[in-house]
């Protein structure tokens, strides 16, 4: 039996050939003939396979899946607010956290068509109350066609996917009257319940005067965080410039005390002016060395910024 065909059963004895046959659009019969290899499947079905359960094609075809995995988007389903930086200051040179410093929007994660395929929408805005009725709206309505007519509503419409493995979740959103792409990455957390949101990171075009790729935090949640804006502002900031600075200090301790306390030949043979600039280049040269040390090359999203986040959505209001 081919790893096509196992990890067709498995997918069968988890959902039936007949759920198989409804969300792909193909025949019961055909779902049989692929099981005992009287007939191969067609690129169709396998692009229909992968929309309908979120499977990766390659892992599906040539390597056996794990029985636990969860190969169904039905999780994913539904429709979340948004929050994320407005990234149109100068290299992310934000100085306030009042106006204007946040910005609003709507994903929703629906199946539409014939094949249920998965399809993600977005709509992006600059005012929070906007996105706030956007998402009673498209809540009020399990109505995929009206959902979509909904966001369109706005003239500032993205279309994309919606992919995830065991680790992640992959939002790709883009915008053909725009221009624009947007990628977005989130911890996929190890449950069967449904999804409500988490915080990730979304690498968009920056806006202003400058046109150039942007890295940022970005939040999405099914409810309403009831939080000031000002607590998410510091939610979606990269972190805090934190150093450990003991061994620093005691090098510079141990200098000082053979330098002004200490009798030794050093201390007695150097002027006041020459000990004060050993000193001022000790420092400075610590002093580079933490901040070089210390430059921000990436960010993660750690678990506890993960849980943080989690527990602001769980405890948020439902729309």
């Amino acid at each position: 039996m081919s790893n096509f065909q196992k990890n067709l059963k498995k997918l069968a004895d988890k959902y039936t050939q007949k759920y198989i046959a409804e969300q792909t659009g193909f025949s019961q019969s055909s779902i049989n003939n692929y099981l005992t290899k009287s007939s191969e499947p067609s690129i169709q079905f396998l692009i229909a396979l992968k929309n309908a359960f979120g499977i990766c094609l390659d892992d599906f075809l040539f390597s056996e899946m794990e029985d636990s995995e969860d190969i169904s988007y039905e999780r994913f389903i539904g429709n979340y607010i948004v929050y994320y930086y407005n990234n149109n200051a100068y290299k992310g040179e934000i100085h306030s956290n009042l106006s204007n410093t946040l910005n609003y929007g709507v994903v929703s994660i629906i199946k539409e068509g014939v094949n249920k395929n998965v399809v993600v929408y977005g709509t992006f805005l600059k005012e929070k109350s906007e996105a706030v009725k956007l998402l009673k709206r498209v809540n009020a309505t399990k109505n995929s066609t009206e959902i979509l007519e909904e966001h369109k509503k706005y003239n500032n419409l993205y279309k994309g996917t919606l992919n995830y493995n065991q680790q992640s979740i992959f939002i790709e959103l883009g915008s053909k009257s725009k221009g624009d792409q947007s990628y977005m990455i989130f911890n996929n957390p190890p449950s069967n319940n449904d999804y409500i949101g988490g915080v990730g990171t979304v690498n968009t075009v920056a806006r202003g005067r400058e046109h150039n790729p942007c890295v940022e935090f970005i939040i999405i949640s099914k409810k309403l965080i009831d939080k000031p804006d000002g607590e998410l502002y510091k939610c979606l900031k990269f972190d805090d410039f934190s150093v450990n600075f003991d061994n620093a200090i005691s090098d510079l301790v141990e200098l000082f005390k053979r330098l002004f306390v200490e009798n030794n030949e050093i201390s007695t043979n150097l002027l006041e002016n020459q000990k004060y600039a050993i000193i001022q280049n000790k420092f400075e040269f610590i002093f580079n060395e933490i901040v070089q040390a210390n430059l921000f090359r990436f960010a993660k999203i750690s678990n506890k910024e993960d849980d943080t986040i989690y527990k602001l959505i769980k405890e948020g209001i439902d729309v």
